[in-house]
């Protein structure tokens, strides 16, 4: 028998779940179909799984443990931000206070210093311990003196000035530290900022904005004009406008062997009535374009004890 000739023996097809069985790339194609389709549910499941374990754990964390919210949405209230999660609500306060269910009927309290001062005291305490600026083992007493609320801030929260005082079991100043360097190393003020969750993001002795920093300003501005009137640097006549920008807080500060209290950066902005640039003098001075006709020009300011202006001079004197 020639078995080369023999013809291929005819299958009757026999189907099963509308494929083939006899028809074995039928079935190899169905099997992958299949396999591709049981891996993207699996796939699927596992990250519905993920997403779920996230929402049930972001739950219990806010409303058992205390934590942070991390999906849910926000919104500014009167004196706090109330976050809305997925079966609770959580509502933090300026103040401090902290509220959370699934239905909140708790509106903020008004600002308290007394109350916010003791929050603060821990918070302050915890965040300088944290940020190893603060040595407990050597730190004797700290008091937060005064707080006042300044201004809300770019990260939700809310930005205080507070007067702080403190004392160190060695006697000196280093159980504490900060950026700059205050005449009463003892007796200091910084800005406490917090952020939407209440929590402080930030501790700084300066920054360019808010209630106390236009206090401030306006507090220097006769100050400036009083030094240069008497040093003939500005002919009150001729004047239209005077303005001052406060841009960086050098702090107690060593000059050509006198030590001043205070020292800043500031940046004058004028203009004269003749629209000339003849009532300020500005000679020796860095223009903030490099053209003397802008009328407005960088200062080195340096203060006394008593917070009055005592020594001005260009910007290159803090590079002396």
């Amino acid at each position: 028998m020639n078995i080369i000739n023999k013809k291929k023996e005819e299958r009757t097809p026999n189907y099963f779940y509308g494929i083939d069985i006899n028809n074995k790339e039928a079935v190899q194609e169905e099997y992958n179909r299949l396999r591709i389709k049981h891996r993207n549910i699996t796939i699927f499941a596992l990250i519905v799984l993920a997403c779920l374990s996230f929402v049930v754990g972001d739950f219990l964390r806010v409303t058992k443990l205390g934590g942070k919210p991390i999906f849910a949405t926000s919104k500014k209230v009167e004196r706090g931000t109330l976050f809305s999660g997925l079966g609770y609500k959580v509502l933090y306060c300026n103040n401090g206070q902290r509220y959370v269910g699934s239905v909140l009927y708790k509106t903020c309290e008004a600002f308290d210093e007394k109350k916010f001062s003791n929050v603060l005291y821990e918070k302050l305490v915890d965040y300088s311990a944290d940020n190893k600026t603060l040595n407990r083992n050597n730190l004797q007493d700290f008091k937060i003196e005064d707080v006042i609320y300044d201004e809300d801030n770019a990260e939700g929260g809310s930005d205080y000035f507070a007067t702080i005082s403190f004392s160190c079991k060695n006697g000196n100043s280093d159980c504490f530290k900060t950026t700059k360097e205050f005449n009463d190393p003892l007796n200091i003020k910084l800005y406490v900022r917090f952020n939407k969750f209440n929590e402080i993001y930030e501790v700084t002795p300066f920054k360019g904005s808010g209630v106390y920093y236009d206090q401030i300003k306006e507090q220097y501005i006769p100050k400036v004009r009083a030094y240069l009137k008497e040093n003939n640097l500005l002919n009150e006549d001729n004047l239209y406008k005077f303005k001052i920008e406060l841009i960086e807080n050098h702090g107690k500060y060593k000059f050509r062997g006198q030590t001043y209290a205070d020292s800043y950066l500031i940046e004058i902005d004028y203009s004269c009535k003749d629209n000339e640039n003849t009532c300020v003098t500005a000679e020796g001075h860095e223009t903030l374009d490099g053209d003397y006709a802008n009328l407005s020009f960088y200062m080195s300011m340096f203060l006394d004890d008593s917070d009055n202006v005592v020594l001005m001079g260009p910007r290159q004197y803090f590079d002396l």
